[in-house]
């Protein structure tokens, strides 16, 4: 019996130290307190403005295909032309459309306003916010209150350049 008793504690004491428990040490475990924040909270902290930058170029092409802000935010936008030619041969804007704009008929008049920046007078209530044209080596900075939820488009509306020259708006529910 003593043989048995021996083979179960020598068991015991193997057990122990392939769990830890048998360094010979006792080791305390206090956690520090964690000051983390509340992930939740932190996503919903939205701050009150945002600034954006996006670029044009003698390719006819935006350096951003989508634009991301909250409702409510005060958005400053910097359009930059990071190309050589005029303005009167390659100029830029940027135009915010309200939903439901038929990008293509927008895009057709804006040939017949180039006194009013290539923005059709008869279509300014389809625009909730637009930069003047500008060419090669310019910069231009707007600021406007983001609309309501929801996808948007962005264009630029120089003559010939809204097909390929446009973009997604997102505005993310407060």
């Amino acid at each position: 019996m003593n043989k048995f008793r021996l083979a179960v504690f020598s068991l015991l004491v193997a057990g122990l130290y392939a769990c830890g428990g048998g360094s010979g040490q006792s080791e305390s475990k206090t956690e520090e307190p964690k000051t983390s924040t509340d992930p939740v909270a932190e996503a919903n902290t939205v701050a009150d403005s945002i600034s954006l930058t996006i670029e044009g170029n003698d390719q006819m092409q935006y350096n951003k295909s989508e634009l991301k802000v909250t409702e409510g935010q005060v958005v400053t936008l910097t359009l930059k032309h990071v190309g050589k030619m005029p303005k009167e041969s390659m100029g830029h804007n940027w135009v915010l459309l309200t939903t439901g704009t038929d990008v293509a008929v927008f895009g057709t008049s804006a040939v017949s306003a180039p006194d009013n920046g290539y923005i059709p007078t008869d279509m300014e209530d389809k625009v909730i916010a637009n930069t003047k044209v500008i060419g090669g080596g310019e910069e231009v900075t707007i600021t406007f209150d983001a609309p309501k939820a929801g996808y948007y488009k962005y264009i630029c509306s120089f003559p010939g350049h809204w097909g390929v020259m446009q973009g997604s708006f997102v505005v993310a529910p407060k």
